[in-house]
């Protein structure tokens, strides 16, 4: 063990040993795939040499060396991976994911031989093994026109109603060019660089919510618990392919982490990725705003959690407030970067918006929503229900999951929890009806920590199995080009 008297590594020693890390990683990538060259902006980006990111490495650690002599980076570096890999989030959140998308991936692929594509063969392919083709499915396609050729708009198109790739937001199509250029630029490697960022990011979203759920609940097994809920959750599919979902994730639970701890720079750079990763990214700088407003708001509303965060902080001041608001509003800076954007392309700076009817969401309202079904299940009954609007069901049990604790969660965890699930599942259901909405529960984090809590220890098992068959069914309907609204 290390002598506790020894001073502590600067920060920026530690962020240049992980640079090192990385160029060493990407050197082995670039020497497997051969790299890439790239114009963005018109700066011209070669990586097409594993030798040049070596060099750069050993030189970077060579100055670090001079600098910091005590702990050199051979030493220190391989220690605290290894400490940080055995922490108790990173263990559940490595163990959940692999344990949970291995056999999902399994269970997909095994069903394309045994139950079969409806028309035979698949829509659109990136190759011809099945298993290369994996993840190409629905939406990915659209992320891979974008992540390949970027954006694209016709006034005659929209027009007529047609869909148009403006409606998917930037952030998981850039990162799949990205990863997809670096290992070797051709679709296949785009689709399955999507793939990597979606479990990358899963894992670590899995990790921030750990943390998260720890704190809230002071139990590392309710907090684990919580971990393999949101792993084995029926609509977790979506978590293993190249879709926003890991990417939502990973930035709620980073931003609400760290804004809890006062890190506001972090918990910006968090929200505006999730600003810029689909379009009710904007609405979790509703719950920030509350987190920031907590020290302000009535002892009578806020929970009892959130008293005692409070009694340990430091008291409120107006110029806390104000950095904490301005922290709160990156997702909504994220969502207007990318209005900018398309402004600029399409002269409407909320085509974008408009675009979504094309996929059938245009606003409702609620009422629709719960009179349809029951009117249906009176005149037909539940049968008739269950029998002909199936798909109808699964997505209404993913929205009854996570509104029916909106209460007890405000009461317990704070207002700002229930208010994230809220505004991130009800303005969907009131534009597109039940269309989608088990996947847009998946990512409210705040319902599977209140479940780990009050599910009992000895039902946990029970829960964890049933979730896993349900995902198992969704991943043949999805694996298999099934209609899944």
């Amino acid at each position: 063990m290390r002598d506790s008297a020894t001073p502590p590594l600067p920060a920026w020693a530690r962020l240049t040993d992980g640079l090192c890390l990385l160029l060493a990683v990407l050197a082995l990538v670039i020497f497997a795939s051969g790299g890439f060259r790239e114009r963005i902006f018109g700066l011209r980006i070669a990586l097409t040499s594993p030798y040049r990111l070596l060099i750069w490495a050993v030189a970077i650690s060579i100055v670090r060396h001079l600098v910091v002599r005590q702990r050199p980076i051979y030493s220190d570096l391989p220690l605290r991976l290894r400490n940080a890999w055995h922490t108790r989030e990173v263990q559940a959140a490595a163990t959940a994911a692999a344990g949970t998308r291995v056999a999902i991936l399994f269970v997909g692929y095994i069903a394309i031989f045994m139950v079969g594509f409806p028309k035979g063969q698949a829509p659109w392919r990136v190759a011809e093994n099945e298993f290369g083709n994996l993840p190409a499915r629905w939406d990915v396609g659209w992320y891979l026109g974008i992540a390949i050729d970027g954006y694209s708009y016709s006034d005659a198109a929209g027009a007529a109603g047609n869909q148009q790739n403006i409606v998917f937001f930037p952030a998981m199509p850039l990162l799949m060019r990205m990863a997809g250029r670096l290992f070797g630029g051709s679709p296949t490697a785009y689709v399955w660089g999507g793939t990597l960022v979606a479990l990358l990011a899963f894992v670590g979203g899995l990790i921030y919510l750990f943390r998260i759920a720890r704190e809230l609940l002071a139990d590392d097994g309710d907090a684990a618990f919580a971990v393999w809920l949101v792993a084995a959750y029926p609509f977790a599919v979506w978590f293993g392919v190249p879709y926003t979902e890991s990417l939502f994730l990973l930035g709620a639970t980073g931003a609400f982490f760290h804004f809890r701890r006062g890190e506001l720079a972090k918990a910006a750079a968090w929200g505006l990725l999730v600003g810029l990763t689909r379009p009710n990214g904007a609405f979790l700088s509703l719950p920030l705003a509350l987190l920031a407003l907590e020290p302000w708001l009535p002892a009578k509303v806020i929970a009892a959690e959130s008293r005692l965060r409070m009694a340990r902080s430091t008291e409120r001041t107006l110029s806390t407030l104000f950095r904490s608001l301005v922290a709160a509003a990156f997702p909504g800076f994220g969502a207007l970067l990318y209005s900018a954007y398309i402004w600029g392309l399409t002269g409407d700076p909320l085509s974008w918006a408009e675009g979504h009817v094309a996929w059938g969401r245009s606003y409702q309202g609620l009422s629709i929503l719960v009179t349809e079904r029951y009117h249906f299940i009176s005149e037909a009954g539940v049968y008739a229900y269950t029998s002909e609007w199936s798909n109808d069901l699964l997505q209404l049990l993913g929205v009854l999951f996570v509104l029916a604790p909106a209460w007890p969660i405000a009461r317990r965890l704070g207002l700002a929890y229930a208010v994230f699930i809220l505004v991130n599942i009800l303005p969907p259901l009131a534009a597109g009806g039940l269309l989608s909405a088990g996947r847009f529960s998946s990512v409210l984090f705040p319902a599977f920590i209140w479940f780990a809590s009050v599910i009992a220890e000895r039902h946990r098992s029970a829960w964890l199995t049933s979730f896993m068959a349900l995902q198992a069914l969704n991943a043949v309907l999805f694996y298999t080009w099934r209609e899944m609204i």
